[in-house]
């Protein structure tokens, strides 16, 4: 099988890539590895939301918080980006639970940036460290990540300003010299090996507990965009997976759950130019990897 596996195609994709490209892969059955690139730090956009739900699990195991919790979308937060919740006219009152299966089924930043307001970003790097992960961080809420973008990283994140930055973004475009495009620890980034074994730890219940981890699983199952690393695989093959998308920000982490037994892949692409396509990169070294392993699990 060792020999089958693709390494010399995935390789050439991401060498033919405008920009930069790191993945971790592994076949939980047999062990298999491949990797590029996989410790070098990639800002994650969306995929951040990961460590977040870590967070707010490992705040309800120990009793300081509850899913049940409910709480009413109040103060200022950013309508910025993906989501349903920019929709409101009102300010609806959720369950943690809720909050959180929003943030990952359909990346809704606002849940993001609420969640992070309940569990608090220091309390989220704070557990990153104590995971062995120091090269990921979830640094800045949703709202200043883009706000920065558009050279305005210091003004608060509220709906008045959001008509401010969409002017920006018209008169002046985006900044990709900006600190949301770089791998600083200012920003939110990681490395493709540290997601990837978090994925690897989600598996094995190991993440808070084996309850937690089923549950976070089950979360990750709700994510419902199929660009990346869902793009050829067929739609009744379970995947649990997180993607993260934004201008030349590309991103995916997940767990496939193949015929043949669990795959890990994990993959971000920072592209050097608009015209570079992250995401089908993603998808073609994530086609390769489920084909060597589970040919049937393609899509025809």
């Amino acid at each position: 099988m060792d020999k089958q596996f693709p390494t010399a195609a995935c390789d050439q994709i991401a060498t033919d890539f405008c920009g930069r490209i790191g993945f971790y892969i592994e076949d939980l059955t047999t062990g298999i590895t491949h990797e590029h690139n996989a410790d070098q730090r990639f800002p994650t956009a969306s995929v951040c939301k990961v460590p977040v739900m870590i967070e707010l699990f490992r705040q309800v195991e120990n009793g300081t918080l509850s899913l049940d919790d409910r709480r009413r979308l109040q103060g200022d937060i950013s309508t910025h980006g993906s989501g349903t919740l920019q929709l409101m006219e009102d300010e609806p009152e959720l369950t943690l639970r809720d909050y959180c299966r929003l943030m990952i089924g359909v990346s809704d930043n606002m849940a993001t940036d609420f969640l992070l307001g309940v569990v608090g970003l220091e309390s989220v790097n704070a557990t990153l460290d104590a995971m062995g992960f120091p090269n990921t961080r979830t640094s800045t809420t949703l709202g200043r990540y883009h706000y920065r973008m558009f050279g305005m990283d210091d003004v608060p994140c509220n709906r008045a300003n959001d008509v401010v930055q969409q002017a920006r973004a018209e008169t002046h475009g985006t900044d990709f010299d900006s600190v949301s495009f770089q791998d600083s620890l200012e920003n939110n980034v990681a490395t493709p090996r540290d997601m990837g074994s978090i994925l690897k730890q989600l598996h094995a219940g190991q993440i808070v507990s084996p309850q937690a981890s089923a549950v976070m699983i089950e979360m990750l199952k709700l994510c419902n965009d199929r660009r990346m690393i869902a793009r050829d695989l067929n739609r009744d093959i379970p995947i649990g997976h997180k993607i993260g998308s934004s201008g030349r920000i590309k991103g995916d982490v997940g767990l496939i759950f193949l015929p043949t037994g669990p795959l890990v892949v994990s993959a971000f692409a920072l592209a050097s130019d608009d015209g570079a396509r992250g995401d089908e990169a993603i998808a073609e070294i994530a086609r390769l990897a489920m084909e060597t392993f589970s040919p049937e699990s393609i899509a025809q």
